[in-house]
């Protein structure tokens, strides 16, 4: 693909950006009590030599007040300077024409008591959501001196060396609640009408503006607040007209944290939020950033190629490949270790209060220790399966110079992940499968599919070292009746080796579960294509289609024997699948025991140990877990001069993450 926008510079303010990929200001929890690391540095060391053209640091907190978590790196006194300053200089020097941008931040209402050791303050004493505390009202006092906190960062982000600032101003921070008739019920100057909702930003941009000389200052954006009684993008535009005219350049991302519209996970088609910063982008003459699930760079162009912005937020992307940018512009796209907006590595961890790390790219924030370790000998490794695991393995083994083949009893390399992209909203897991037969095909690996392996194929093979990638079998639970011909394990629905029945009872509530239950719910349901066509040919009423295309089809009911379901889902992930069970109409009962499988029925002890019973069942599905697929492993172990290790689910069931991360460590010190 050609590229005609994304790699041409562009001018905000007195500064010149290289080109227009931007990595957002994102929390990564690597700080020490608010200082700059070693880890920060090479993070960021590491997206500057990729070729990003601005990298955006933060959230920076300003004051004690507006830190929202443990590990934020904090601006707000003079003391942090000489780290910051490191900082940038390291990362003028990984690439000289690369712009640091400093995120200020501020919590507000969003702020945890337990973190800054007192009660939050925001525009008004408004309940949150998101910290389950009511903050203090400002005083007048309160707002001068959070303002000059502003000012006095910037002032310090230029003395560190940093190209310019950018407000957090979006996802239901200070400035958005000042702006936000929801969180703002002031009677004073500061509240009340549109124009003094407005007070509080105007002013804090105008004091930082006059505390430094020619220095870009941006503002990070919601597009729309999606939450009941705030900001809609209508208002959106208003208000950046109104801000535009002090600022140097918007960041347009999406809603506020607590809002019951998905923003960031998988099943957000990519790109479908560009068209909040085509709005502001049609009210002011300042560059524009489009951001949220525009996760490669052929959408990037596209965006730009549209108008709709000057410049494309590729977070979580450069997490998983810092090295996108430069491969892109090289026209090196299959190479490109693709973002699946899993959220497991990042936004789950966050949310834990753990530094951030990848499920694609295993040195995400431990930069230093996992550089590839040179060869000191090269041997020749044998791979038995070719799940995330075993794959990852090969890449690592072969980039190192070992002679690597993967053998596969199936068709096809990929395991459980041919599995796990099926459900609805989970399908770009069939990425890292495309990324992998690119990656075989670049470092030679051979490849050896539809060969089962046994212990003759080993010691024929006589490799230096095996990788015992097998996976893992289902748990078959020990219930009368499991064994009728319409019960099955979950994953052969998915497989296509398993019907679907009208009214359908799933055991267990864990994450197959969760997803086999949308599954089933919406199989039949009217596709996108379908809708598009039949709508634009106005041959079906929109809203008919539309309740043919999100309506529930068949009846689903969940048991679960935990009192909460999806225990192992990610915090980011969970709600939204949960939401669309609701919407589909799916049952849950947690806390149950499955008494018997009858010829139409399913009977279970409720939490109050009461029998209960659904009739009329066509299809039961098992999701009960699974055990370690290692038959293998101990007769290849008393092969002499053969060195052998588990990997991901026949080591132990784990997730996609924890199997590449693990994958990654031994394939480097082999």
């Amino acid at each position: 693909m050609k590229f005609f926008k994304l790699f041409t510079p562009f001018k905000i303010r007195n500064m010149t950006v290289s080109n227009r990929i931007v990595m957002p200001a994102l929390n990564l929890n690597l700080a020490n009590n608010g200082f700059i690391t070693k880890k920060l540095i090479n993070f960021y060391r590491e997206r500057a030599k990729g070729g990003a053209g601005m990298l955006i640091v933060g959230g920076c907190y300003v004051d004690v007040y507006g830190k929202g978590l443990p590990a934020m790196i904090s601006i707000e006194s003079d003391e942090y300077v000489p780290k910051l300053t490191e900082f940038t200089e390291a990362l003028h020097k990984a690439r000289d024409d690369v712009k640091i941008v400093c995120q200020l931040y501020h919590g507000g209402a969003y702020t945890m008591p337990f973190i800054i050791g007192k009660t939050p303050i925001a525009p008004s004493a408004v309940y949150s959501n998101f910290s389950k505390t009511t903050p203090r009202e400002m005083t007048l006092e309160d707002i001068k001196r959070e303002q000059q906190a502003f000012a006095d960062a910037t002032v310090r982000a230029k003395k560190a060396g940093f190209d310019a600032v950018e407000i957090c101003a979006n996802a239901g921070y200070l400035f958005t609640q000042f702006v936000s008739p929801k969180t703002n019920i002031r009677t004073d100057e500061y509240g009340g009408s549109f124009e003094n909702r407005l007070r509080f930003p105007i002013e804090t941009i105008e004091l930082m503006r006059s505390s430094v000389d020619d220095f870009p200052i941006g503002y990070r954006i919601s597009g729309d607040d999606f939450v009941p009684d705030s900001n809609t993008y209508k208002e959106k535009a208003a208000i950046a007209k109104n801000l535009g005219k002090y600022l140097d350049y918007f960041n347009v991302t999406g809603g506020w944290h607590e809002t019951k519209t998905p923003q960031t996970t998988m099943d957000v088609p990519e790109g479908c939020y560009t068209y909040l910063a085509e709005n502001v982008k049609n009210n002011v003459s300042i560059p524009v950033f489009a951001s949220n699930r525009i996760n490669n760079p052929e959408l990037a162009e596209q965006v730009l190629m549209a108008r709709k912005a000057d410049a494309i937020c590729m977070g979580r992307s450069l997490i998983a490949d810092p090295y996108l940018p430069m491969k892109a512009k090289k026209g090196e796209l299959r190479d490109i270790m693709t973002c699946v907006g899993c959220n497991q590595g990042c936004f789950d961890a966050i949310f834990k209060m753990m530094p951030i790390s990848c499920l694609r790219n295993a040195r995400a924030a431990n930069e230093a220790k996992t550089e590839l370790k040179p060869l000191k000998e090269k041997k020749k490794i044998m791979i038995i399966g070719s799940g995330p695991g075993g794959l990852e393995v090969a890449r690592v083994a072969a980039m190192r110079g070992h002679e690597v083949h993967v053998f596969e009893k199936d068709d096809k390399i990929g395991g459980l992940l041919n599995i796990i992209w099926i459900p609805p909203g989970r399908n770009e897991f069939k990425r890292m499968i495309d990324n992998y037969l690119y990656w075989i095909q670049k470092y030679g690996i051979h490849l050896h599919l539809d060969k089962e392996v046994s212990i003759n194929t080993v010691k024929e093979f006589n490799p230096d070292a095996v990788f015992l990638a097998t996976g893992s079998n289902p748990i078959t639970p020990p219930i009368p009746g499991i064994d009728r011909e319409n019960v099955f394990w979950a994953n052969d629905v998915f497989n296509g080796d398993a019907p679907v029945g009208n009214n359908n009872v799933i055991i267990g509530g864990g994450a197959t579960g969760i997803e086999l239950a949308i599954y089933l719910a919406k199989f039949g349901a009217l596709s996108l294509e379908a809708f598009d066509f039949l709508t634009f040919y106005k041959a079906l009423e929109p809203d008919i289609a539309l309740k043919m295309l999100h309506g529930g089809r068949n009846k689903v009911t969940v048991l679960e024997q935990l009192p909460k379901l999806g225990t192992a889902l990610g915090k980011t992930t969970k709600w939204v699948l949960l939401d669309k069970c609701d919407a589909l109409g799916v049952k849950f009962h947690t806390s149950v025991r499955v008494k018997k499988i009858g010829e139409n029925f399913v009977s279970y002890l409720d939490a109050a140990d009461k029998e209960q019973m659904i009739n009329d069942v066509d299809m039961v599905y098992y999701a009960t877990g699974v055990e370690p697929n290692d038959n293998l492993f101990n007769e290849i172990k008393q092969l002499r001069n053969i060195k052998v290790q588990k990997i991901g689910d026949a080591r132990k069931p784990e997730t996609v993450l924890e199997a590449v991360h693990r994958a990654y460590k031994v394939a480097n010190s082999i």
